[in-house]
This record gives C-alpha cells, structure tokens and sequence, in this order.
C-alpha cells in the first residue's frame, strides 16, 4: 500500500470513529427527551415510550416480523434492551409479535394481569417467558414505572379482583404516563363498561393524549369517559382496510364534534409524540 492509499486509508477510519462517536454523544445529549411511539403493526397495537436510555413497550400488535421492523425504526440500532413489556390483556392482536421480542431484545420484566388464554401460541409465550427467567410482574393497580430521566407510567387499571368480568376486554391493563406537563391514557381493549368504571372512580384520567379503546370500535370511547378524560388528540392504531369496521363512525363523530384531533396509524403511518426536555409539551408527527 502507497502512501498515498494509506493516507486515504487513514482518513477513512478517523471519519468513520468521528461519526460513530458523534451518535453517541447526540444520544447522550438527548437523553432527557421523551418519545412516545405508535407503532403501525396494522390490526392490532404496539406503543414505545423512550425516555433517556430507557425504554417500555405496551404490547406488540400481531407480527413479530412487523413489529422488530418498527422498533428498528424508533430504537438505535445499538440499543437491543427493553426494560419492560406490558401486554395489556391476551388477545393475539396485543400479543402476537413478543415471542420474536424475546429473541432479538434482551428484556428485563414483563408486567401482565392474571387474565389468560388457551390458545397455544399465548401458551408458548409464557412459557418462553419462564424459560428467559424474565422477572413477570403481576399488574395491579397503582403499579409504577419510574424513569429515571422523568417520565412516570402508573397502571391505574383494572382493580385487583378480575375474575368475574364477562367481557375479558375490559380486563385490560390502563395505563397513564405523565411527563411535565404531558399526560397520555393507553386503553388496550377497554370497553365501555370499564370505561364508566374509570370515569366514576377517584382515580385521574385526564389527558392531553389518548390512545382510543379497541382500535376504534363503538364498543369503546363513551361520551361519559371522553368527557372525562378531555384529549386533546386521539390515537387510533387500526390496521389498513380491516373487516372489522374499526374505526367506527360513531366514534370519529364523537371526537370530532369535541374537536379533538384524530390521528390514525392505518392513515399516518406510525405516530411520534416527542419532548425535547420535560418543560416542553410533546409535538406529535409522522415516521
């Protein structure tokens, strides 16, 4: 090699470790911002909240396939550790893509209620979850998530005793981030049951952000609960010319005459709602 290849050869290198530990110091100097992904895994939902180097994963729509590709898109490609999974309730639209999770992240707790399915695939989940020796945390409310840049998840549902409800969608998990000023309500499935149960408890469900209930289904999103909880945008993670109906236009009437903005992962791709700092308030935009 000439002096000449050498010096080019030099360069290279040095420019290659500039730009590598000019990523890192960015992701440093970024490290108090908050990130609130929905994640566009289709029919189904999948929701990352990234805050300074640590991350939480609300479900994982029906794909593991689909929904590594989105986390590769929201998540450095470094970074392969999630601090925790909550799969809101057993519904294979909720918690089909975690198997493939388990395979490439490493995963730190798993937070889920006592509520179960007899279906194989879930089987083989909690299954491969003991097997990882994953630290499972039965989901009671008043369950915390305290990031140490900020941002607080709280599970403010549903209440310990679960057995007796008919409906297993108004077993899911519901839970409320707070960040500064910044307050976002994820739903899962929640029906319109355990939406008035919410609504008429002590408990504080107002937010700025809503993820709406059962993507969208006249099940969900009652007037009472959307008078409650007064968003000012509402998310609906619904899968592209789904034959469910969802959303329903019963529901987008009722946000829209409350003027609430509408965003839809089926129209808008995944949605992120970022914060620079915790003084800021999130602005929400397309990936």
């Amino acid at each position: 090699m000439n002096n000449k290849k050498i010096a080019y050869f030099t360069l290279a290198v040095f420019l290659g470790i500039t730009l590598i530990l000019g990523i890192i110091i960015l992701a440093f100097k970024n490290n108090g911002k908050l990130s609130v992904y929905f994640l566009d895994v289709g029919q189904g939902d999948a929701i990352l909240i990234t805050n300074g180097a640590n991350q939480v994963l609300i479900d994982s729509g029906r794909s593991g396939k689909i929904v590594l590709e989105k986390l590769g898109q929201a998540m450095p490609f470094w970074d392969r550790k999630l601090e925790a999974l909550i799969i809101t309730h057993p519904d294979a639209d909720h918690y089909g893509g975690f198997n493939e999770i388990l395979d490439f992240y490493k995963v730190e707790n798993i937070i889920r209620t006592s509520d179960n399915s007899e279906g194989g695939e879930w089987l083989a989940l909690i299954e491969k979850i003991k097997d990882n020796k994953i630290n499972s945390i039965e989901s009671v409310r008043e369950t915390k998530i305290v990031f140490p840049a900020g941002a607080e998840l709280k599970i403010i549902y549903p209440p310990a005793d679960i057995s007796q409800e008919k409906d297993k969608n108004n077993n899911s998990i519901v839970a409320r981030l707070v960040f500064g000023q910044n307050e976002f309500l994820f739903t899962g499935d929640l029906s319109v049951a355990g939406e008035n149960f919410l609504a008429n408890s002590s408990v504080d469900i107002q937010a700025d952000f809503l993820k709406i209930g059962h993507h969208g289904s006249k099940s969900s999103s009652s007037a009472n609960f959307l008078d409650k909880v007064s968003p000012r945008d509402a998310i609906i993670s619904v899968g592209k010319g789904n034959t469910y109906g969802h959303p329903h236009k019963e529901v987008l009437d009722s946000l829209k005459n409350r003027t609430v903005r509408v965003w839809r992962t089926d129209e808008d791709g995944t949605i992120e709602y970022k914060c620079k700092n915790i003084n800021e308030i999130c602005q929400a935009g397309r990936i």
